[in-house]
């Protein structure tokens, strides 16, 4: 048996940031491993410039995130915002430029937690500050505040499945760094924290579908 965190993520908006493009701020269909260690991050009360500490934060942990089934259709919004000195690959910086942005709407996740060997940051640790975050949490952006808390629980199961399946709603579309014994597909995202940069190295995650209508695959 080991050890969950679990965390509920829910709002009207979130945002998961993708590769950017310039003027183009997709997200993923995910919370991703850099957005919840920055979400971590700020509940820790730890600044962008303390690099050390965030890759410490990056290290204590491994997880799985459900994207909760619904009866409401979950949709992406794009939203424009007018930015200022945009960096461009041809021209060089603009001052000013367009920029298209995306959201999710009408989403719920739920995550999963497990601690990894010699955390610098325990699942106690993360789940009281999760509970009085340091620092303002958001989902994705400044423009999506909570919904709920974050906290929902601890949880002893047999494996991330176990636990996810433990938490209501029970049953969505799971991602997980680890593989699981299911029949999955695996998928590659840039999105893994370069210590000391805001750039992202690659890694595997394993998609399926837990509950209800699990023979699917999105």
């Amino acid at each position: 048996m080991a050890r969950y965190l679990i965390i509920k993520l829910q709002g009207l908006f979130q945002a998961w940031g993708g590769h950017t493009f310039e003027t183009y701020r997709p997200t993923e269909l995910f919370p991703t491993r850099s957005g919840v260690t920055g979400l971590l991050g700020a509940c820790l009360g730890l600044r962008r410039n303390e690099k050390e500490a965030l890759a410490n934060l990056n290290r204590s942990y491994s997880y799985a995130v459900r994207r909760d089934k619904s009866p409401y259709l979950a949709t992406r919004m794009v939203d424009f915002h007018t930015v200022q000195n945009v960096r461009t690959v041809k021209s060089g910086p603009k001052e000013t430029e367009i920029t298209r942005r995306e959201y999710l709407e009408d989403t719920s996740f739920t995550l999963a937690l497990w601690q990894s060997e010699k955390a610098a940051y325990d699942l106690d640790r993360l789940g009281e500050t999760l509970q009085q975050p340091e620092l303002t949490p958001y989902l994705g952006r400044r423009s999506c505040p909570l919904g709920r808390p974050l906290f929902e629980t601890y949880l002893l199961a047999s494996s991330f499945d176990e636990a996810l399946r433990a938490v209501d709603p029970g049953s969505g579309t799971i991602y997980s760094e680890e593989k699981p014994t299911q029949n999955a597909v695996a998928m590659r995202i840039r999105d893994l924290p370069i210590a000391g940069s805001r750039q992202f190295e690659t890694r595997l995650v394993y998609v399926y579908v837990a509950g209800e209508g699990a023979h699917d695959v999105p």
